[in-house]
């Protein structure tokens, strides 16, 4: 069926919902209208997981539908409105994604350039797009010079052009490991770390060899195991607990209003969904890595509207349910949390 009522309504809304973060120009400050959004912040990145596609439409506008979805118990239209509803609140000037464009079925419904233009719908805004119909997606507000594929690394680079204002142009790797076996998860990151080498050699005439590297994505591993040692020290024999250098400052952030660092799961709760102690989640596999000769890191957290106070959710103007990927009776299931990273 072509997209719903509710949907379009939607859309409405948030087009006629230009607060300052919507009408935010590159480089100008604002007042702090966005999730946890300070006036400090210059350059605000978010790392997401959107599980097989769904927080997008289709290009004709109908709800997806693939087997991860319906074939799951989730509620599409629900699941992609409750994307549309947080994503302007985040007020990001660049995104990277996994599991968009993901299947092959959605390979052959959706685009890259259909997702972009979705995009400005529901954030009133302008934006770039670059994604390798793999999985991996880029939304940028400012414009990408140039995308490619790391190769053997399930990853993909960007190239954005910053304003001068905010400093050099940086490269955005943007990455999604497989899930097992670990061996596997070390070749991957090892290969991009071959991208990063050939980069800083010169190597790519597209890409100045002094460009600095942001590294961020679903590793499907924690920071106990070695792919996170690879890329954070640059170094292929690199392992947890040895003394080599870090290249990279991972803020390791936390969930808001909370002090758990998982970045994947569920929230259990004790009692009433909603009104009891929830259990959230612990595991962490999505980063964002910012190279240490970049911009400084300002602040950094995961976004979980699950748990977040009443005050919290009425200040985002934000549905408690926002980020819910599905419900089973005490269990709400999130899938994977937002990563956020403000730099100033």
């Amino acid at each position: 069926m072509s997209i719903s009522n509710n949907l379009a309504i939607l859309l409405i809304l948030l087009v006629l919902d230009l607060h300052a973060c919507h009408a935010r120009e590159p480089g100008e400050k604002d007042e702090p209208q966005g999730i946890q959004l300070s006036p400090e912040t210059r350059l605000r990145v978010v790392s997401y997981n959107g599980y097989f596609t769904s927080i997008f439409p289709k290009d004709d506008g109908e709800t997806r539908n693939n087997r991860f979805i319906q074939g799951k118990g989730i509620d599409a239209g629900t699941r992609l409105r409750g994307f549309a509803q947080w994503a302007p609140k985040a007020c990001a000037d660049i995104w990277a994604m996994q599991e968009i464009i993901y299947l092959k079925e959605d390979q052959a419904d959706t685009s890259v350039e259909g997702i972009r233009k979705y995009f400005e719908k529901i954030t009133s805004q302008t934006w770039h797009a670059a994604g390798d119909t793999q999985g991996r997606l880029v939304l940028s507000r400012y414009p990408i010079l140039w995308s490619g594929a790391v190769r053997n690394a399930r990853g993909m680079a960007a190239l954005i052009d910053l304003p001068e204002d905010l400093g050099d142009d940086f490269l955005l790797v943007n990455l999604h490991f497989l899930t097992k076996p670990p061996e596997v998860q070390v070749s991957q990151a090892t290969r991009a770390l071959d991208f990063i080498e050939s980069v800083r050699r010169g190597d790519r005439p597209e890409i100045p060899k002094d460009t600095p590297v942001m590294i961020c994505g679903d590793f499907n591993s924690s920071p106990n195991e070695k792919p996170y040692h690879i890329l954070t020290k640059l170094d292929r024999q690199a392992v947890p607990g040895d003394d080599k250098d870090i290249r990279y400052n991972d803020p390791m952030p936390r969930q808001l209003a909370s002090k758990a660092r998982g970045t994947y799961g569920e929230v259990r709760w004790s009692g009433e969904v909603g009104q009891s102690n929830p259990q959230v989640p612990d595991r962490i596999i999505d980063y964002i890595l910012s190279p240490k000769d970049f911009m400084q890191v300002h602040q950094s957290f995961l976004f979980n509207s699950l748990i977040l106070p009443e005050k919290n959710l009425t200040k985002y103007g934000l549905d408690r349910e926002a980020i819910l990927l599905k419900r089973e009776s005490n269990r709400e299931l999130v899938d994977h949390l937002p990563v956020f990273l403000d730099l100033k």
